[in-house]
Formats: C-alpha cells, structure tokens, sequence
C-alpha cells in the first residue's frame, strides 16, 4: 500500500550544494524536502523547516552542518500502520521509503490523507505536532492591539 500512495519523484542534490540551489529546488517543484547525497550514496536530507530555524536563523548557510543524517526508512512492504507508528515515535512528517536498501520513494504525512481514518490521522498531528510551552506569563512589550 505504501507504494500507492508515497511520492516517487525524488529530488535529489550534491551534499555539497549551496543553500540558493536548494531553495529554488524547493520553490520550483513545491517540496519542502531534498534528498541529499554523495557519489549516489544518501548523506542526510534538509527540510524547509530546517533552512528557516536553523541556516536562516543562524545567519549561515551551510547545508552540509544543518542536514539531517539520522534517517528514518520504511520497507516498501510495510503497512500504513507501522509508518504511522514510526512516524510518531520520532515525531516527523517524512519516511524515506526503501525497497531493497535502495531508496524509492518519500512517505510524508500528507500522503495519509486519503488512507487513514481521520481520528488516527488527528491522534498523530497531536504526537509529531505537540510542544511544550511555557505559557505562566505573557512575554510581550505590546501596549495596544490594533488592526
């Protein structure tokens, strides 16, 4: 089932591509996700997510020092409920999917839109998506509000 549903057009670049590169990929093909590898072998991945909190923020732009490399997979064989389980257990929104060690497609949490009931699918927004806030004091210098 997973091979029915996951995205099989894979975007993949160098490791050692710049951040422009990678962000027109982004923007070109509407992924918030690249592949990233080094003599065909997968070094890690960069998400939109990480371009923005962590190269952006950090006024940098290495991609190589802010990839991912600890990377979660899936068999191609596996059923929808064990990469809803992986998904929440390392709280992502991305499984890259492999059949016979060789990558062959991304699973993302969109993709389980049409497959999965909604009360599951709301029970692993909850999982990947819950953050712990310190919410004792508003932290603002804002005196009016105004639109």
């Amino acid at each position: 089932m997973i091979d029915k549903i996951m995205s099989k057009d894979l975007i993949i670049f160098d490791v050692d591509s710049n951040l422009k590169e990678i962000a027109n990929a982004m923007k070109r093909y509407d992924v918030g996700i690249i592949i990233l590898s080094k003599k065909k072998k997968i070094k890690g991945i960069i998400t939109d997510r990480d371009i923005v909190t962590k190269i952006l923020a950090n006024q940098d732009n290495k991609i190589k020092e802010y990839m991912t490399t600890n990377l979660i997979s899936i068999d191609i064989n596996s059923d929808i409920n064990e990469a809803i389980n992986l998904m929440k257990k390392h709280k992502i929104k991305r499984l890259l999917v492999k059949d016979n060690n060789k990558l062959v497609g991304i699973l993302s949490l969109s993709d389980l839109f049409n497959v999965v009931d909604n009360e599951t699918l709301i029970e692993v927004y909850k999982t990947i998506f819950s953050i712990n806030r310190n919410t004792d004091k508003y932290l603002t210098d804002i005196n009016e509000f105004e639109l």
